[in-house]
C-alpha cells in the first residue's frame, strides 16, 4: 500500500486577516442581537448610541492603523444645548469605565468641541446636536476619529464614521473626512464597510 505525504499549506496573511475580520464581524452581529433581545438597563434618558453600537465602535477603533494604545473617548456635546449635554452624559454612562478598543480601554470624558484642541483624545463620539462645522473642524485639527449615529452627518463630512445597529449593523466611512484627519484602517476592515 502506498502512502502519500500531504503538504500543509499555510494560508496567506491576507486570507488570515479577512478570516479574522469575518469572525470579529460575526461576533459583533451576534452580540448586537443578544443585546437587543436581553435589553439594557433603563437609564434616565436613552443615548443616541446603544450599548451594541458602542460595542461596534470599540471594535471599529481597534482596526485603525495604528490602533490607539491609550487616550480618552471624548463624548462631544453642543455648547449651550441641554438636550445635547444630556445625550452626551447618557452615552458616557453607557460606556461606563471604558470603551474596549483593540487592546486599549479608553475612558469617556464629556466635553464640548472646543475641548478637543487640548489633546489627549483617541476618539470623539458625537452626541445629538453636536454634529456640525465646529465639530468637523475640531476633529480634523486634532486628527482623531469622529463617530456618530447620525449617518447624514457622515455624508456632510462633520463626522468620519457612522454606526447603526438597527435594523441591521451598518458602518459608513466618509473617505474624505478620514483622509483630512489622517485616519486609516486595515484594508480588510474597509472591505466590510460602506465608504462615501
Amino acid at each position: 500500500m502506498q502512502t502519500r505525504a500531504h503538504a500543509a499549506i499555510a494560508p496567506r496573511p491576507s486570507q488570515l486577516a479577512c478570516r479574522d475580520l469575518g469572525v470579529v464581524m460575526a461576533r459583533i452581529a451576534v452580540m448586537a442581537c443578544i443585546a437587543c433581545v436581553a435589553g439594557a438597563a433603563p437609564s434616565a434618558a436613552a443615548a443616541t448610541l446603544s450599548p451594541q453600537e458602542l460595542l461596534i465602535v470599540g471594535h471599529a477603533v481597534g482596526f485603525m492603523q495604528p490602533p490607539p494604545t491609550a487616550g480618552t473617548v471624548a463624548v462631544v456635546y453642543a455648547t449651550g444645548d441641554a438636550a445635547s449635554r444630556q445625550d452626551a452624559d447618557a452615552i458616557a454612562a453607557e460606556i461606563g469605565t471604558g470603551l474596549q478598543a483593540g487592546s486599549a480601554v479608553l475612558a469617556p470624558k464629556v466635553v464640548d468641541a472646543a475641548a478637543l484642541a487640548k489633546g489627549g483624545f483617541a476618539v470623539a463620539i458625537a452626541a445629538s446636536g453636536a454634529n456640525g462645522p465646529a465639530l468637523g473642524a475640531a476633529v480634523r485639527a486634532a486628527r482623531i476619529l469622529c463617530v456618530t449615529a447620525d449617518l447624514a452627518a457622515v455624508g456632510d463630512g462633520f463626522c468620519t464614521m457612522g454606526i447603526t445597529a438597527k435594523p441591521r449593523v451598518t458602518i459608513v466611512l466618509n473617505h474624505a473626512a478620514a483622509e483630512a484627519a489622517d485616519i486609516s484602517f486595515v484594508a480588510a476592515f474597509r472591505m466590510m464597510i460602506r465608504e462615501m
